[in-house]
């Protein structure tokens, strides 16, 4: 890049790519294509539900950040500065990892629980599943 060009980052490209990002986190947490380990539990976990809960709200603010930054973008009175729509996207990008690090939480804990002894007495008549998430946003 030469000393007299500069950035061109508009409000649809902060849009389209925290659209993207979010699109590839809901994907990525869509039963029919988890990554295949899955933990047989004794009985439904409040607590496994309120992590699925939290990543989802995660993937849904990747969702808003990308929406809310193209707006505020376009609509104010002077042109949009490319600081403020990489931050949206940087923003986006950091949601989605959370999520993905949410995720990985509760997968470890689902393993703990799976890896419990049975006991009878507190076990459902039907085992429920956890499907953990591939994790492709996290490193």
């Amino acid at each position: 890049m030469k000393a007299h060009q500069h950035i061109d980052v508009r409000p649809w490209h902060v849009f389209a790519f925290g659209s993207a990002l979010g699109l590839a986190a809901l994907y990525e947490r869509v039963q029919g294509f988890r990554s295949g380990r899955q933990y047989v539990l004794c009985h439904q976990s409040p607590a496994l539900n309120h992590i699925t809960l939290v990543a989802l709200a995660l993937v849904a603010g990747a969702f808003l950040m990308a929406v809310v930054g193209a707006g505020t973008a376009t609509v104010r009175s002077r042109p949009s500065r490319p600081p403020f729509l990489i931050a949206c996207m940087l923003a986006a990008l950091a949601l989605v990892v959370a999520a993905d690090r949410v995720d990985a939480g509760g997968e470890q804990r689902a393993a703990k629980m799976a890896a419990e002894p049975f006991r009878e007495n507190i076990c459902d008549y039907t085992p429920q599943v956890y499907s953990a998430t591939p994790g492709w946003f996290s490193w």
